[in-house]
């Protein structure tokens, strides 16, 4: 462990509100982030175990005279931490100072520390953007989501994904059939797109507004991904989906018993991934299912 992770308690720091959350990574759904913040930066880990430092700098605005004095608060990142091998940092750029962003990632470090037993972070984005299907005009797939107070990102996502990169990621490799079932979604939905800003309750539920008018959704789906389709080849293809990315909905919060159930007898499906979220599970109904899995992505690994 280097001469960055020199202790310090967040609390000592007069002012510095720390607020703790997660937030879905969604388009395709890979599981979710812990986020913590404070005034000088934020700690993001996808797995709970290796955190990304990023810390709040000043800098200059756009080019010009009329914006000479002008500053905007950016996130630098600062570096890696985790609690086995401590910080990982990286190369500052030549106009930062490092005596205060060192203060700053200490700070973050301590306030990791502080709450590794209290993962996961309550999930809060409870916003979403969903695509819609043209027949029945149902909610058909998750495309974006974003907490109360938060600006969505732009520009709009307007088809929905279930891989990232040819090959998908560690914490979700691809899933053999994406072309299929992307062209499956894209064809419900139709050359007519049609997207709602949805807030997600907390029976799932659902509210959105169009024309002036408030809809209520009964119950959005819950894996991201609609289940109702009127074929059986259709149906079976989504389900064999939702089967592969198992290791990652089980981070979700708002999961029935039932649910969760089906989805821990799923880990075998994609197992590779399971090292990569199980910490973030916020229930563990089968704790031998969960090493289960756990031992054969192991082995897996080790095969190549």
């Amino acid at each position: 462990m280097n001469s960055y992770s020199k202790s310090y308690d967040p609390k000592s720091i007069t002012g510095s509100e720390v607020k703790s959350y997660a937030v879905k990574r969604v388009n395709p759904f890979i599981g979710v982030y812990q986020i913590i913040e404070t005034s000088g930066g934020r700690a993001i880990s996808s797995n709970g175990i290796v955190w990304e430092i990023e810390l709040r700098t000043e800098r200059s605005g756009m080019w010009g005279s009329l914006n000479i004095n002008k500053k905007e608060a950016v996130y630098y990142r600062f570096g890696l931490w985790s609690k086995d091998d401590g910080l990982v940092n990286r190369p500052l750029a030549p106009h930062l100072d490092r005596d205060p962003l060192t203060l700053q990632c200490n700070i973050l470090i301590a306030c990791i520390e502080e709450s590794l037993a209290q993962l996961p972070f309550e999930i809060v984005d409870n916003h979403e953007l969903w695509l819609f299907d043209s027949k029945n005009h149902n909610p058909l797939a998750l495309l974006a989501s974003h907490m109360d107070g938060a600006k969505p990102a732009l520009p709009e996502a307007k088809f929905w994904k279930a891989c990232l990169g040819a090959n998908g990621v560690q914490s979700q490799h691809r899933y053999p059939f994406t072309r299929e079932l992307e062209q499956l979604v894209e064809q419900a939905a139709s050359t007519n797109i049609t997207k709602h800003w949805v807030k997600r309750l907390d029976d799932n539920s659902g509210i959105y507004f169009t024309r002036g008018e408030e809809v209520k959704i009964n119950k959005l789906p819950c894996y991201g991904l609609t289940e109702n389709w009127s074929c059986k080849e259709d149906a079976l293809l989504v389900k064999n989906y939702i089967d592969w990315i198992a290791p990652s909905l089980l981070t979700l919060q708002n999961l029935t018993t039932r649910q969760r159930d089906y989805l821990e007898n799923c880990l075998h499906v994609q197992a590779i991934s399971v090292e990569h979220h199980w910490h973030l599970y916020p229930v563990l109904l089968n704790e031998a299912k969960i090493k289960a899995a756990r031992v054969q992505c192991q082995l897996q690994k080790i095969n190549g």
